[in-house]
């Protein structure tokens, strides 16, 4: 009995020391377009911000994982005229974890579409998600399994934003009253 109790631990333990520690949920709560700077979802995770880029119509941010290794870049683009997307590029240590990842998207709704190449979530025609597999990529002079997380939204859906004012004047009431 003791010896079927050790056997269980250690299989738990693998299974949890290789799983990836983002989902899809992650994904999508990892950028919050009206605060641009807050980054609760992936700080609870465990990843700190190493490099970020703030301009006009494009924020990245670069985060690591130290206990995984894991690497996350996330960057958010309006185009100037209400378009949005949000491009996460999710950086996997082991083929384990890709697999385990890729595993999980059917629970998510994603069908893979073999003449994209990718696992697509359409929404609706102005908007969906998608998920690229790169598989075995190198960056920071590391072998990682990588794959591409995009969420567009058209300019028909996004609505407008605090920061854009319509430049517009409304239009000059006459001045004198007609009888």
């Amino acid at each position: 009995m003791k010896q079927n109790v050790c056997i269980l631990i250690l299989v738990l333990f693998v299974n949890f020391s290789f799983g990836q520690i983002l989902k899809i949920t992650d994904f999508r709560k990892a950028y919050n377009d009206h605060n641009p700077t807050d980054h609760k979802q992936l700080l609870s995770k465990g990843f700190k911000l190493s490099t970020d880029s703030i301009l006009t119509n494009k924020r990245k941010f670069i985060f690591k994982n130290q206990n995984s290794k894991e690497i996350i870049e996330l960057t958010f683009i309006e185009d100037g005229e209400g378009s949005e997307y949000l491009n996460i590029k999710y950086f996997l240590t082991t083929e384990l974890t890709y697999k385990k990842f890729i595993s999980t998207l059917p629970t998510y709704k994603f069908k893979y579409s073999k003449r994209n190449k990718r696992y697509q979530l359409p929404t609706s025609s102005y908007s969906g998600e998608n998920i690229s597999l790169n598989g075995l990529t190198q960056t920071d002079g590391q072998k990682y399994y990588s794959l591409e997380y995009n969420r567009y939204v058209d300019k028909a859906l996004s609505g407008p934003r605090p920061e854009v004012r319509n430049n517009i004047e409304p239009p000059i009431e006459s001045l004198s009253k007609s009888n």
